[in-house]
């Protein structure tokens, strides 16, 4: 409940400012993540750099050496569809749930690995950049900035089942997406830490990374130009352990009867060392390896 009024008390001080025209709503949609977020404008007078013609290293310098001069700050509210997928299967269709188990292989946990919360909301404050090529051009998802990230829930998910767990992440991220008319790309650089309210969770330092690329004009064969990665490591925060890696890889698809859709289908590994529970949920002296199957279309 708690995080319901800060969402709407976001959605309140987003709407007080958007009547100076200091701010700009966003969405995304995804089976895995999906959100709402508003950017404000922390500097109105001055004009947010436009990197159409920067390259990505030029990008990454510029908004590096701003990084302590901000000019966008950021609200986002984002659920994960397929794991809360996950949970109501596993808790309105148990027996279902256990003969999607093949030995050590569960398909349910398969699709749905990955997001380890069912929601959360995120304040981000640092340098922007945009990408736009003429004068009308709409900004949309068109930008590149890094900074620093909080983000917040009450529930975590371990074998598609919630635990109450209220959990802060602090974050230096650097994020961009460009989306031009025959190909887009999206990246994702992030280290930070992880704290958990609930004893059972082991706080966490980790490092991720995301990249992702499609291209509408290549062959959709090609897995240069249509294809994503993703991969993310934590340790413990107390002992320097392994805690879990994820490492995933996607194949997409861009569909012939349109412009702006693809179909992926990633295939990747999760382990978990033992050192991520304790407690009640403890693994120790378990070695879990878990296979991660993940279709989606994006557009």
């Amino acid at each position: 409940m708690k995080i319901l009024y800060l969402f709407l008390g976001m959605v309140f001080f987003s709407s007080v400012l958007s009547a100076e025209h200091l701010v700009e709503y966003d969405y995304e949609a995804d089976a895995y993540y999906s959100n709402v977020s508003a950017f404000i404008d922390l500097d109105p007078n001055q004009e947010i750099t436009n990197a159409i013609n920067l390259s990505e290293q030029e990008i990454y310098t510029k908004l590096l050496l701003n990084t302590f001069s901000p000019n966008i700050a950021l609200f986002e509210a984002s659920f994960h569809p397929m794991s809360l997928a996950g949970m109501y299967f596993r808790n309105k269709e148990e027996g279902l749930y256990d003969k999607s188990n093949i030995e050590n292989f569960n398909l349910v946990k398969a699709v749905t690995a990955g997001y380890e919360e069912p929601y959360s909301l995120s304040f981000f404050i640092g340098r922007m950049m945009i990408f736009k090529n003429k004068e009308s051009d709409e900004i949309g998802k068109n930008r590149a900035y890094m900074g620093y990230l909080v983000t917040i829930g009450d529930y975590s998910i371990k074998d598609n089942l919630a635990h109450y767990n209220k959990w802060l992440n602090i974050e230096f991220k650097l994020k961009g997406t460009r989306n031009r008319e025959d190909s887009d790309l999206d990246w994702s650089f992030r280290v930070g830490t992880k704290i958990n309210n609930n004893n059972n969770f082991v706080n966490t330092f980790y490092m991720g990374a995301r990249r992702s690329s499609v291209d509408y004009k290549k062959t959709v064969w090609s897995f240069v130009h249509n294809s994503a990665f993703s991969t993310l490591f934590a340790v413990s925060a107390d002992t320097f352990r392994l805690t879990d890696t994820e490492v995933i890889l996607e194949k997409k698809w861009p569909l012939s009867w349109s412009k702006k859709i693809s179909f992926g289908l990633g295939l990747g590994y999760l382990y978990n060392s033992g050192e991520k529970y304790t407690g009640a949920l403890s693994d120790e002296g378990i070695n879990n390896h878990q296979l991660i199957l993940r279709p989606n279309f994006t557009w």
